[in-house]
């Protein structure tokens, strides 16, 4: 049976690589490929940067598969410390990655209408359901964090401070999906509690066994 430290350190990789494929295929290939409000542009990137944007779609693919690789591992390795909060994270993982992965159909859907499709303005068309499928997403990726956050804090398996930061990464999920002008602030937020926990599992520096609660 794999140790509390080889089971952080599979959930730090993973949650690494979730990270890695999630942000390339989001800022670095839809965010330069997408050009809102203008659907032939759009198109037209997409014809251009055809390969780049069929390997987006099967990064995303990694990035939901790791993404609930993640959620299970965390789930083995903290339920011990309350297996009502390590159950709701369990949850709002599944419905994000569920949301994620029919999402993508839309980016498919777009690759599709731009290359051999009738009409290539359906492309930016299905880039825009893309980007608020995203965001329902993002509602649950956010909440994912709010009882991993406190399921950090109640098992002692790692500073309570990373729990903390995990809790106001949730909130600065929640407080992008406004699009305020402190939508940055709040991402920046949400990036500084995920960095922590994927550092501090990375490390496998865990104290001790979470005591057995409800």
């Amino acid at each position: 049976m794999m140790s509390q430290r080889g089971l952080a350190r599979v959930a730090g990789w993973l949650y690494l690589v979730v990270a890695v494929c999630g942000g390339y295929a989001q800022m670095f290939v839809r965010g330069r490929i997408v050009v809102p409000g203008d659907a032939a542009a759009t198109a037209a990137h997409i014809r251009e940067h055809t390969a780049l944007f069929r390997a987006a779609l099967v990064l995303d693919l990694v990035n939901i598969g790791c993404f609930l690789g993640v959620a299970l591992v965390l789930y083995a390795l903290l339920s011990p410390a309350s297996r009502w909060l390590a159950t709701s994270a369990l949850v709002c993982n599944a419905v994000a990655v569920a949301v994620m992965a029919a999402n993508l159909l839309n980016h498919y859907a777009a690759l599709a209408a731009a290359t051999r499709g009738p009409d290539e303005r359906l492309a930016g068309f299905y880039m825009d359901v893309f980007a608020q499928g995203y965001l329902v997403a993002q509602l649950f990726f956010g909440l994912w964090l709010l009882p991993l956050g406190l399921l950090i804090y109640r098992s002692g398996l790692m500073p309570r401070a990373i729990g903390v930061l995990s809790v106001v990464g949730c909130a600065g999920y929640l407080g992008d999906l406004l699009r305020t002008p402190a939508s940055p602030v709040m991402l920046v937020l949400a990036a500084g509690g995920e960095i922590a926990v994927v550092a501090w599992l990375l490390a496998g520096r865990i104290s001790r066994p979470a005591a057995v609660t409800a």
